[in-house]
C-alpha cells in the first residue's frame, strides 16, 4: 500500500461505514463523522440485498457470516391472490437496521463520532479542513461525503444539482410474521409477492426480526406500496407531519397524519389478501419520497461524494445500498493501487463510479415510469429484475 493517509468521511450510514471499514482495514487512519447524536435506526426498512451489500461479511467469513435471508421465489399475484407467475430467482433480503448494526460493529467505536454535522470544508493542496455545526474542527487529507441525498457536501460543491421528485412516493411499514393469519405466513414462507396495480405496484417480503432472526415466525414482513401524488398541494400535505412540521424526504413512523393513514388503509381494499394483512397489521407504515439525482462529478480535488449523495435512483432495481457499497470497493481499490497519486486515484475512481451511477439511474427511471405512469409493467416481466448491474450483482 500507498502512504497512510489521513481520512474524514462526512455520514456514517451503510456506505460510510463500508468505506470507513475498508479503507481502515487498508491500513488508512480513518474517522466517520455522524450528525445524528445516536446510533441511526432504519425507522423500520427491509431492503433487498444484492451481492455488493454484503461482499464485506461474505468475504470475511462465508455464507455463515451473511447478514440476510434468502428467498427462493419471486411470485406475482392478482388482487384475488391468485399466482399469476413463479420465478426461481433466490434474492436475498435484510433490514437496513441488520446491515448497519454488523459494519458499525467492525469498525473501531473511538473512530465513529456522533454528533458531527458537516457544515463546510476549506481545501488546500495538502489538505482539508472540515467544519460542524457544533463549531469544530478536524484536518485529513481526504474527505469523503457520504452524507446521503440531502447531501451538504454536493450543495457546495454542485449548488446546481437537486434531487428531482419523481412524482411517486413509497408507503412502508412492517408486520411481526407471528401476528399474521397462516395462509398468509404460508404465502409469504418462501417467497416475495408483488403486485401489479393501475398505477403502480406494491411487493412484499420477509427481512430479519427486530432481534435480528431470521427463524420463520420470528421474522417481520416488510412491504413497500408505490403510489402517485402530484407535485404541489397533494405531495405538500401528505408530507406535512401531524405535528405541522413540513417534512421533505420522508415522514417517519409515527408521524403520517390520521387523514393520509386512514386513506392508505382504504385503498388497501384493491390488495391480494395476503398483501392487504401486512399492510394493515403493520403498526406504524410511513412514507418516502422517490427521487432521482445524478451528478457529473464525484472527485473535486481532495472531496469526493459518494452513494446517494451523488447518485439516489429510485428503488425498483434494489442497488441503493448496493450502489453506495460499489463506491466504497471501488474508493479502496483506487487507494491501494494508485495510493501514492491520489489525484490520479480518485480521477480513476471517479471515472467507473460516473459510469455506474449513470446506469442505475437510468435503468431504475424507466422502471419507474412503466409502472407508476405508462401502465406498462407485466406480471412476471423478465426485465423487471433487481440489479445492481444489468447481471445480479
Amino acid at each position: 500500500m500507498a502512504a497512510r493517509l489521513s481520512i474524514a468521511i462526512a455520514g456514517g450510514s451503510i456506505g460510510g461505514l463500508t468505506a470507513g471499514v475498508l479503507l481502515h482495514e487498508l491500513g488508512h487512519d480513518v474517522h466517520i463523522y455522524e450528525r445524528s447524536h445516536a446510533a441511526l435506526e432504519s425507522r423500520g426498512a427491509g431492503i433487498v440485498v444484492l451481492p455488493m451489500t454484503e461482499r464485506y461479511f461474505t468475504e470475511r467469513g462465508g455464507e455463515d457470516d451473511r447478514v440476510s435471508l434468502e428467498l427462493p421465489w419471486w411470485k406475482y399475484v392478482d388482487a384475488a391472490g391468485i399466482e399469476l407467475s413463479a420465478d426461481l430467482d433466490h434474492f436475498r433480503f435484510s433490514s437496513w437496521n441488520t446491515v448497519y448494526r454488523a459494519l458499525l460493529e467492525a469498525f473501531p467505536a473511538d473512530r465513529y463520532h456522533l454528533g458531527n454535522e458537516l457544515t463546510g470544508f476549506e481545501q488546500t493542496a495538502t489538505g482539508v479542513t472540515i467544519g460542524f455545526a457544533e463549531g469544530t474542527t478536524t484536518e485529513a487529507e481526504l474527505l469523503v461525503c457520504a452524507d446521503g441525498v440531502s447531501s451538504t457536501a454536493r450543495r457546495i460543491l454542485l449548488p446546481q444539482v437537486d434531487p428531482a421528485y419523481a412524482g411517486y412516493v413509497a408507503w412502508r411499514g412492517t408486520a411481526a410474521e407471528s401476528g399474521l393469519s397462516s395462509p398468509a405466513v404460508s404465502d409469504l414462507a418462501d417467497s416475495m409477492l408483488y403486485q401489479v396495480l393501475k398505477p403502480g405496484h406494491i411487493l412484499v417480503y420477509a427481512i430479519p426480526g427486530v432481534d435480528g432472526s431470521i427463524q420463520p415466525g420470528r421474522r417481520l414482513q416488510n412491504f413497500v406500496w408505490y403510489r402517485n401524488y402530484p407535485a404541489g398541494g397533494p405531495l405538500e400535505e401528505l408530507m406535512t407531519d401531524r405535528h405541522g412540521e413540513a417534512r421533505t424526504s420522508s415522514v417517519p413512523p409515527g408521524f403520517v397524519q390520521d387523514q393520509h393513514l386512514a386513506e392508505m388503509k382504504a385503498a388497501a381494499a384493491g390488495l391480494a389478501p395476503t398483501i392487504r394483512e401486512v399492510v394493515l397489521a403493520s403498526p406504524e407504515p410511513f412514507v418516502q419520497v422517490i427521487f432521482d439525482l445524478e451528478v457529473s462529478q464525484m472527485a473535486f480535488g481532495r472531496v469526493c461524494i459518494m452513494g446517494d449523495a451523488a447518485f439516489s435512483a429510485r428503488p425498483h432495481v434494489a442497488a441503493g445500498t448496493a450502489k453506495a457499497a460499489a463506491d466504497a470497493w471501488a474508493l479502496r481499490d483506487a487507494l491501494r493501487d494508485r495510493g501514492d497519486n491520489l489525484a490520479a486515484a480518485l480521477e480513476e475512481w471517479q471515472r467507473s463510479q460516473l459510469t455506474l451511477g449513470r446506469s442505475v439511474v437510468e435503468r431504475s427511471r424507466a422502471m419507474g415510469q412503466r409502472s407508476q405512469f405508462e401502465g406498462t409493467m407485466v406480471a412476471g416481466d423478465p426485465g423487471w429484475k433487481f440489479g445492481l448491474f444489468e447481471a445480479r450483482n
